[in-house]
């Protein structure tokens, strides 16, 4: 159930409200967001390089929004006033939970420095169109990355990320409002500034 509630709060708390990409096909938005973490990474002198990811990483962002998508419909904007309104209308829909908890299950824990997949669910809060080599898009990418959310961390805590991470984005819709949301594909590795157990 833990579990359940991180992937639901990422999906509704750590979404892009970025309306203008409804039009959009997903994989535009992947690779604008692409360019953003990037140039993020640069300016923040972060070793971290991202890739657009492939299609089961899409698919599998795609399943997500799907879930809230069809959720969603039957939520009014006065029931989804703010993030935490559209988390608690949704979560009142038995076949979303089941649903979701189905979801998170495809992702087994990942193990440090083995090279299995580590998952997150990254949001930021936008209010402006992207535009390419924007600074606000280093703004945004900034978001995204300070918010990403675990599906399946490893059991030890001295753990960080990869330094290459793959990404994908998927627009979704709960109370009238149009989301997207960033799912993100790295590896977990030693860190060596925690050494505890």
């Amino acid at each position: 159930m833990k579990l359940f509630k991180k992937v639901l709060a990422a999906a509704l708390a750590g979404v892009l409200a970025l309306s203008v990409l409804t039009g959009c096909n997903n994989s535009a938005a992947t690779v604008t967001m692409v360019d953003a973490l990037n140039d993020w990474a640069k300016v923040y002198s972060m070793d971290t390089t991202f890739k657009k990811g492939n299609e089961d990483l899409q698919r599998q962002v795609n399943a997500l929004v799907e879930i809230v998508n069809e959720a969603g419909k039957d939520i009014s904007s006065e029931d989804a006033k703010d993030l935490e309104g559209a988390y608690n209308a949704v979560m009142k829909n038995e076949a979303a939970r089941l649903k979701l908890g189905a979801w998170a299950a495809q992702f087994k824990k990942a193990n440090i420095g083995d090279g299995s997949p580590l998952y997150e669910c990254g949001f930021a809060d936008i209010s402006a169109t992207l535009s390419a080599s924007s600074s606000k898009n280093i703004y945004y990418a900034g978001q995204l990355i300070t918010s990403g959310t675990p599906i399946n961390p490893p059991d030890k805590r001295n753990w960080t990320v990869g330094d290459k991470c793959y990404v994908a984005v998927a627009t979704c819709e709960v109370g009238g409002k149009k989301y997207m949301v960033a799912l993100f594909q790295t590896t977990a590795v030693a860190n060596p500034e925690y050494n505890k157990d």
